[in-house]
């Protein structure tokens, strides 16, 4: 009797809604690296110090932006740290100059009462930016909070902060009862392991449907639709089919784990032609044995080249539509956000690479010339600026720079300058005067 544990695979996202400051509750075990940047050449009220660590000391180095390179504390008031598998870290800073404090916010709110740092910020799941001010005296910051604007201070720092997500040893080294690949006899499936479930369709007149199962190691135990099947009958099993929707489950054993995938056949679509190469059919859209051509498979589209191959984990420019494409591991376009060495870039519903402003999911994002996502201020072609928040999403309304000067940003995103708003005047270069 097998044990059927029955792992499913699934990706689950927890948002975390609350974010602030939180005791240190990390334990940590192996060595510990100590980390603090200086700046020698702080002026009074500059930070001569910046100490940034998580669990129990491990360093975190500043960045000049999310993708770029360490960093050193100088006279910039802007950096950027990453979190991999954290939620918490630990903020310590000295200020240059006798009696000077430094308070540390969470948001850019003037009326938000800082904190004394030393303690942790927790960012929850994504980004979080934390505000470091100095002030003259522990006087002149009550003072400024009393009268509702904290931001009245001597310098003000930022820290963007990202988390990103972090794998366990115990996971990485976790062992997962995976399929090599699925095969049937009608239908296509794009196969890849660690996806379960899949929708396949086949001709009216298909009323039996042959499925292979090929295991990742072939001591595993296999199940189709509760039928056992062996290496010695190629892991495969003829199915009956009822007209309109049918499941097949196939279930796979390695050791401790298992996982079971789903194939949610629907007989009565017609296809008109196949491409059975690699033992697995496609429906195809194009000319058959066309090479150096883009293919249209069930819909979705990848590029076969010179030899005969499907290009695959690849950037591809097409001389004739003028477009960039990025073909995934399964050989199609990617559609969507897609991360590439530390840059996000989108592609539309065609999997063309976008450049310059596009809306998706209600907010504005601006894609540079080579098409990866920017961040911080920008100025268009006709002089007009705007920001872009550690997400890139475009700002709109009051905003706080890392020097504590504050902008207005209109429904467009426009920064408003030589203007007024309501009872708020705004200079040539849009600050608030």
């Amino acid at each position: 009797m097998h044990k059927k544990i029955k792992y499913i695979i699934a990706a689950t996202l927890v948002v975390a809604a609350v974010s602030g400051f939180a005791p240190s509750n990390n334990f940590l075990l192996g060595s510990v690296e100590a980390y603090a940047s200086t700046y020698n050449d702080a002026s009074n009220g500059e930070l001569k110090s910046l100490d940034l660590t998580w669990g129990s000391g491990s360093k975190i180095k500043l960045l000049d932006s999310y993708s770029g390179d360490e960093v050193d504390l100088s006279s910039d008031t802007d950096y950027y740290v990453q979190l991999k598998g954290v939620s918490d870290f630990n903020v310590a800073a000295e200020v240059k100059g006798s009696g000077y404090v430094v308070k540390m916010f969470t948001s850019s709110s003037r009326s938000e009462k800082g904190e004394d740092v030393g303690q942790d910020v927790n960012i929850g799941s994504g980004y979080k930016d934390i505000y470091l001010r100095t002030y003259k005296s522990e006087e002149a910051y009550k003072e400024a909070y009393n009268d509702g604007d904290v931001s009245d201070c001597e310098k003000t720092y930022i820290i963007h902060a990202r988390k990103e997500s972090s794998t366990s040893e115990a996971e990485e080294d976790r062992e997962y009862a995976y399929l090599d690949g699925i095969y049937l006899s009608d239908g296509s499936v794009d196969f890849s392991k660690n996806k379960t479930s899949y929708d396949v369709n086949v001709d009216e007149d298909v009323d039996k449907l042959t499925v292979r199962a090929n295991p990742d190691d072939d001591d595993d135990y296999i199940e189709i639709n509760g039928n056992s099947v062996y290496e010695d009958d190629n892991f495969e099993k003829t199915v009956n089919l009822d007209k309109g929707n049918n499941t097949i489950t196939i279930y796979v054993e390695h050791e401790d784990e298992d996982t079971t995938y789903t194939l949610n056949v629907y007989r009565g679509k017609s296809a008109n032609k196949t491409d059975s190469s690699n033992g697995q059919n496609f429906a195809i859209q194009t000319q058959e044995g066309s090479l150096n051509a883009w293919q249209r498979v069930d819909g979705k589209w990848r590029y076969v080249d010179g030899t005969g191959s499907v290009l695959k984990n690849k950037w591809w420019f097409d001389k004739d539509t003028g477009k960039n494409y990025y073909l995934g591991q399964d050989g199609f376009r990617t559609t969507g956000w897609f991360s590439d060495n530390n840059n996000w870039y989108y592609f539309n519903e065609n999997g063309e690479m976008q450049t310059g402003w596009v809306n998706t999911n209600k907010n504005w994002y601006y894609l540079n010339k080579s098409g990866a996502m920017q961040m911080g201020w920008l100025e268009d072609s006709t002089g007009n600026w705007y920001y872009l928040d550690g997400s890139g999403a475009m700002e709109t309304g009051w905003i706080e720079d890392s020097n504590g000067k504050w902008y207005y940003l209109d429904s467009t995103g426009k920064m408003i300058k030589d203007s007024a708003i309501g009872a708020y005047k705004l200079g040539a270069d849009g600050v608030l005067e």
